[in-house]
């Protein structure tokens, strides 16, 4: 009888999830496992769905908030698939690349429309099915095609087939982001360069404690940060979870956060919201439940 480590070579066990994600909360995963290339992923999933085994496909954990119990299943991570290639003015990707290397990359090949993302602290994985982007950029924007293995089978399908929306996509919760491949126009390097510059030197007015970054969508007509922060919500505080007193729209970790504060904090500020304003806000990241 197969073994877990008999499928996936690169086992680790009892991970805790204040290493896997940017909040640093949470309790452990019993499981996580680091597959070497498609292959072995494929039968790593094929060997999960026979056990019935829950899993889940963590990036760089900037938008998921996991459970403060162990999580029993398998946290699977792409970290090899690691591929960063170029022909002409286009770039494919491998889902484990850290979205800052791509743009570093395609900056150094002076190629323009990515740089835009810098400091968004992602994988290309979790960038793709999440349709990351700041300051009026998606990457939906400049991606081509994807490569994602579903029900088994690797395919590719092009952006208008990805059904990629605000911040999210059309992805089905079993597909996995193998690849992408990027589209960008040729530009000039130093310019690139002194964009990228003003793009972080943006981000370094974001809060520097561990958080996941926005919570919430933006909505049509409303920005959500300068709601919150009109309703008096920085410095409020569930446990170790509080809102950011330099922007409102993010929730911090003050050092010894859990993850039920940060839900206790998120589901107030809903509820606030909407008996007071009468306003539904939508999260923007995901729960990762047992």
């Amino acid at each position: 009888m197969k073994t877990l480590n008999a499928v996936c070579k690169n086992i680790q066990k009892n991970v805790s999830f204040k290493n896997l994600t940017t909040m640093r909360v949470g309790g452990t995963a019993k499981y996580v496992a680091f597959p070497s290339d498609e292959k072995e992923l494929i039968q790593l999933i094929e060997f999960l769905s026979k056990k019935h085994k829950k899993y889940f496909i963590l990036g760089n954990g900037s938008n998921v908030l996991p459970p403060d119990k162990k999580y029993k299943g398998v946290i699977i991570k792409l970290n090899n698939f690691n591929s960063l290639a170029r022909e002409e003015n286009l770039i494919h990707a491998g889902s484990g690349v850290k979205l800052i290397s791509l743009i570093n990359f395609a900056i150094e090949n002076g190629l323009k429309g990515l740089e835009d993302a810098s400091g968004i602290p992602a994988t290309v994985g979790g960038a793709v099915k999440m349709n990351s982007g700041a300051f009026n950029f998606e990457i939906s924007k400049v991606i081509k095609r994807v490569t994602i293995l579903r029900g088994g089978k690797i395919i590719s399908l092009e952006n208008c087939d990805c059904g990629f929306e605000y911040r999210k996509s059309g992805f089905y919760d079993t597909d996995i982001i193998l690849a992408a491949d990027f589209v960008l126009e040729y530009g000039d390097k130093e310019e690139l360069i002194s964009r990228q510059r003003e793009v972080l030197e943006k981000r370094q007015k974001l809060p520097k404690q561990p958080s996941l970054g926005s919570i919430f969508k933006r909505q049509e007509g409303l920005i959500v940060s300068k709601l919150l922060d009109e309703m008096k919500f920085k410095g409020v505080t569930f446990g170790g979870a509080m809102v950011s007193r330099e922007h409102a729209g993010i929730i911090v970790n003050t050092g010894d956060a859990t993850s039920e504060d940060v839900r206790e904090l998120i589901n107030y500020i809903k509820k606030r919201c909407l008996k007071e304003k009468n306003i539904t806000l939508v999260e923007e990241i995901k729960y990762l439940n047992l």
